[in-house]
């Protein structure tokens, strides 16, 4: 997957948590955090490319019991981990 494609997901996973953020503010951290990995994707850095990882574990970790809630962010997610593994 190139780039443009990933933060085509990335823009379309945070459009549909956008619809749970009244749920909590876990959902919140969820948004920012995914906008913080877009400029990783963006512009990569090594140092980018370690915190887009550490900000991936957290939301693998939260979404976790919620993924058949939301298939699309995890689809995301993982086209994500995908993408760090290759940097």
């Amino acid at each position: 997957m190139d780039t443009t494609e990933l933060r085509n997901s990335i823009k379309d996973a945070v459009a549909i948590l956008e619809n749970y953020r009244s749920f909590g503010p876990m959902v919140g951290d969820g948004i920012d955090a995914l906008n913080r990995i877009d400029a990783c994707v963006a512009e990569p850095t090594p140092e980018r490319v370690a915190e887009a990882k550490s900000l991936l574990e957290g939301l693998n970790r939260e979404i976790g019991p919620y993924r058949s809630y939301v298939p699309t962010v995890a689809h995301t997610l993982q086209e994500l981990k995908t993408w760090i593994g290759d940097q």
